[in-house]
């Protein structure tokens, strides 16, 4: 534990770097503890719970705007017990707190919503929220209430009108647990799934500039996965993948200057980033980036991973050997600041290049035509380096780039939000061991494999897995998701390099989910125990895989892996059950799991189930093997020859 020498409340003592940045808030915070949620029952308060993380623009916005003025610090000290969580530490609390907030607002506005910083009024008695909502302003504007309000309103009504409370929560949280909670009968699963599923996503796509959707776009690896194992059988899905990961390589989602990705882009055309940089997302698009370029190398595809991957090294390393979880979007309370060129700015630092040389990388980065503007603050027209389109590789454009790199690194940077996470983590190595062997590259894989050392020393305690860790400190309990995710990465490992030390160690990984987190292959995403008044079956891929997502991930990985040996008549018993559990699941919403579908597509396409639901379509390329799961319409068992 740490102390902050400026904190006012119990969050200095935490390591968090969300919530010690709130450790000086006149509030009186706790973090997510037992301790807090008995308080509130003793005291017969409601839980004022709020929820965000390190890099969120809006949250900043809210502290400085509501969390950082007495005023609103006396009132939740006098009505309420204030929690502050890490949603990047405690993902289930989220989890529940994020299907509350879309239960209320489709109750009241008609449609589902939610976003961060996410802020729940709690009964402590039931754990059931009766209130929840987004970001609050400081004054009533645009038809939304203060914050001020809000809290007036809602403390008035648990002291006064406490059985009308008492309803709502109970209306809310019977839906919420029902949510989180519910499982599905056993249903057949096509082998034109993934057709289906992808036929579904290009009604989404942007075949002008590629990627799902409009404004704001985000990369949605998710999405591109499911559509590369599809193209196998159907080549005319290819393209999708191409076009999604060109405008991202080529445009201001990917860091022309400095290297990796940031998090989304606030336009249609990837042209401006919302400047935040996240683990996650650079171990992903490393990874498709790898498939892509061992499918058809293009120095667009090796360029964009070596400069990943160099910016990782750069900016994103922790003491023990692992990556820190993100960089933040400001610089001293302004959006991208650090990232940004005004025209006098872009001739200055590109001053030593000759006229020619100048034009070239000016024209060729876009730095010609300002691009940025702030909402909140009247500057000179700026740009962010937006463009690489056609891209391409030339002594002026990387000259200009390195000395707009040197000039950056003088100027004060974002935040870093130092968390070493498991999950993001073990998506990383998965994606350095891919690139490193499609660009022959074995300097990757030991960085790779570096960091899966450290993620194996550093976050078992005692047997237990652990989510985060800053330094020798870890934090919550693993879940579902971090395990098998880092499975992933060790399997990718094994494959890289054919160790047998990282097929055992995935091995084990997947048999310690097994036994923690899973129930006749039913898969819960949390371990219980953590102050939720249910336990979550999280079954929703988004940003990063779903649990249930990346475990059955893993399990077609080592079914492939150990087939051909006796200890695969394991992996594939592993892989039939979590099929004849959660084939429901699956069905009910595939769009919504199709790092699951993908998954379970490669095992059809490489012969390790078949038969009834595995049946491979037609054309669809088969690799035979005697040793499968063959389901029927009575379900899934394993042919063992």
């Amino acid at each position: 534990m740490r102390q902050d020498p400026v904190t006012t409340n119990r969050l200095g003592a935490c390591t968090s770097p969300y919530l010690l940045q709130h450790a000086a808030n006149p509030v009186d915070w706790w973090p997510w503890c037992d301790e807090a949620i008995a308080l509130a029952k003793r005291l017969d308060r409601p839980l004022f719970v709020s929820i965000g993380y390190s890099t969120c623009y809006w949250c900043h916005v809210m502290e400085r705007e509501s969390f950082e003025d007495p005023a609103i610090g006396q009132a939740l000290r006098d009505g309420y017990i204030a929690i502050k969580v890490d949603r990047e530490e405690h993902p289930s609390v989220d989890e529940w707190l994020m299907t509350a907030c879309q239960v209320v607002t489709e109750l009241t506005d008609g449609r589902a919503s939610g976003g961060w910083p996410l802020n729940g009024f709690i009964d402590p008695h039931s754990m059931r929220a009766f209130h929840v909502g987004t970001y609050y302003p400081p004054r009533d504007s645009h038809g939304r209430a203060s914050f001020r309000r809000v809290l007036a309103s809602l403390g008035s009504a648990w002291v006064e009108r406490r059985e009308e409370v008492s309803t709502q929560a109970n209306r809310i949280g019977g839906i919420v647990e029902d949510v989180l909670t519910r499982t599905l009968p056993a249903a057949p699963i096509p082998a034109s799934l993934p057709t289906q599923v992808a036929q579904a996503l290009l009604r989404f796509e942007d075949t002008t500039n590629g990627g799902f959707g409009g404004a704001p776009k985000f990369p949605q690896p998710c999405y591109l996965r499911l559509m590369r194992e599809a193209a196998h059988h159907l080549p005319t899905l290819q393209p999708t993948v191409t076009r999604a990961l060109d405008g991202m390589v080529s445009g201001g989602l990917f860091d022309q200057v400095g290297g990796g990705f940031h998090r989304y882009c606030i336009d249609a055309t990837w042209t401006v980033p919302h400047f935040e940089k996240m683990l996650y997302d650079n171990g992903q698009l490393l990874e498709l980036l790898a498939d892509e370029h061992a499918r058809a190398p293009q120095e667009r595809w090796s360029a964009a991973m070596r400069r990943t991957v160099a910016w990782i090294e750069r900016e994103m390393m922790a003491d023990e050997g692992a990556c820190i979880a993100a960089l933040d979007a400001e610089v001293d309370g302004r959006e991208g600041l650090n990232y940004l060129w005004t025209p006098d700015e872009t001739v200055d630092a590109l001053s030593s290049l000759g006229p020619t040389a100048r034009a070239e990388a000016i024209e060729a980065l876009g730095l010609d035509r300002p691009n940025f503007h702030d909402p909140h603050h009247a500057d000179a027209p700026a740009s962010v380096v937006p463009t690489r389109r056609p891209w391409h590789s030339s002594a002026a454009v990387d000259a200009a780039c390195g000395l707009l790199l040197a000039l950056r690194g003088e100027r004060r940077g974002p935040r870093r939000d130092t968390k070493v996470i498991l999950e993001w983590n073990g998506l990383l190595v998965d994606g350095l061991a891919r690139a490193g062997s499609a660009l022959g590259d074995d300097r990757l894989v030991t960085r790779a494999a570096r960091i899966a050392e450290a993620l194996w020393e550093g976050h078992q305690r005692g047997g237990s897995w652990h989510r985060t860790r800053i330094g020798s400190i870890v934090g919550p309990p693993a879940t579902l998701a971090d395990v098998a995710c880092l499975g992933l990465g060790l399997e990718a490992l094994w494959r890289a390099t054919r160790e047998e030390r990282w097929l055992e160690r995935a091995r084990s990984i997947e048999r310690h989910a097994r036994s923690q987190w899973s129930d006749e292959g039913r898969w819960w995403a949390n371990a219980g125990g953590d102050g939720l008044p249910v336990r979550i079956r999280s079954h929703h891929d988004g940003a990063v895989p779903s649990g249930l997502g990346a475990i059955i991930d893993l399990q077609v990985r080592l079914a492939l892996a150990t087939r051909d040996r006796p200890e695969g008549r394991d992996a594939l018993d592993a892989l039939a059950r979590t099929i004849n559990a959660e084939s429901g699941t699956i069905m009910a919403n595939p769009v919504g799991l199709t790092w699951a579908v993908a998954a379970l597509t490669r095992a059809m396409r490489e012969g390790v189930l078949s038969g009834g639901i595995g049946a491979p379509a037609p054309g669809m390329p088969v690799q035979g093997s005697s040793r499968r799961i063959v389901c029927t319409e009575s379900g899934c068992n394993v042919e063992w020859a």
